[in-house]
């Protein structure tokens, strides 16, 4: 199994679940209030650790009470924190987060999250260069990522860029990750492009794989477009089911698993995750994954051709 380096934002997530979501200006009562941790790259650490991976966050934290709770929990989770940068005067990242009939509103506030920059990158470039994958999200300063995207690239490492908030990238570093994994609204953004769906995965074979949620995840694989379908589960919390699709993936290359095998393990990944609430709480453990391919994957899996 390969090692992993998750480079990415660490925050505090507050939950509010309520009925309806209000409109600007109005105020409504909430259900339901709780704390979890999250922040994408943290998210995405912790899906893989508990997958089996052997995980490393590379990310920063501020001098907050939060920095404590949040180095305490990935200690629990086995998720390697020795590359963490604590920044002086300011606060951790956070994520506000409502909940409403299975689908939910965020607003992040980066915090310390904007540290994880080109100069910090460069402090640890060769503890980095020591990784065989490396997951990316963009909730980190896109600098950093076109900095150390062409390095890695370089030394023949496995890059995997889940481009969420989703941006604009440019070409020449797309042409130089591994593995691109937008969602269905995202990649039209992410390649700066107005063509359908099956066009941009042509122009990228096994490179560009495009979640879309309960219809499942798609990618041409220089013969034929691919669709892997999602194992169905009924939903309860939406939250975190992208960041651990990554994390699983991620462990599945690690682990050299093929793009499909891969695909298909973050899919079980996933379903499993949104049947509770929390984007970190409802991330399962291995055993739970591999009984759930075992039992519910059947003659569907083989994947549908289009």
């Amino acid at each position: 199994m390969g090692k992993i380096a998750v480079v990415g934002s660490i925050n505090i997530d507050y939950f509010i679940e309520t009925d309806r979501l209000p409109k600007l200006g109005e105020t409504v009562l909430g259900k339901s209030f709780f704390i979890s941790l999250g922040g994408k790259g943290a998210n995405q650490a912790v899906a893989a650790s508990r997958l089996g991976g052997e995980v490393s966050l590379f990310g920063s934290i501020g001098d907050d009470e939060n920095s404590k709770v949040l180095k305490e929990k990935m200690e629990k989770e086995e998720v390697d924190l020795s590359y963490i940068h604590t920044v002086k005067d300011t606060p951790s990242g956070a994520a506000f987060i409502e909940l409403c009939n299975s689908d939910n509103r965020i607003l992040v506030v980066p915090g310390a999250n904007k540290n994880t920059d080109v100069s910090y990158i460069n402090r640890v470039v060769s503890e980095l260069l020591s990784y065989d994958v490396t997951l990316f999200q963009l909730e980190t300063p896109i600098e950093m990522i076109e900095h150390i995207v062409p390095i890695l690239y370089d030394h023949g490492k496995t890059i995997i860029l889940n481009p969420a908030p989703a941006r604009k990238m440019k070409t020449e570093i797309i042409e130089k990750i591994t593995y691109l994994t937008p969602n269905e609204h995202e990649f039209e953004m992410v390649l700066n492009s107005k063509d359908q769906m099956v066009d941009c995965l042509r122009k990228y074979p096994n490179k560009l794989i495009i979640t879309c949620g309960t219809k499942g995840v798609a990618y041409f694989n220089g013969e034929k477009c691919i669709n892997v379908p999602v194992v169905k589960v009924e939903a309860v919390d939406t939250t975190g089911a992208g960041d651990t699709f990554s994390g699983a993936f991620a462990v599945a290359i690690s682990e050299g698993k093929n793009l499909f095998d891969s695909i298909q393990f973050g899919n079980a990944a996933a379903g499993l995750s949104v049947t509770k609430k929390g984007a970190q709480a409802g991330m399962p453990y291995r055993k739970e994954v591999d009984s759930l391919m075992k039992e519910r994957l059947d003659h569907e899996s083989k994947g549908h051709i289009y």
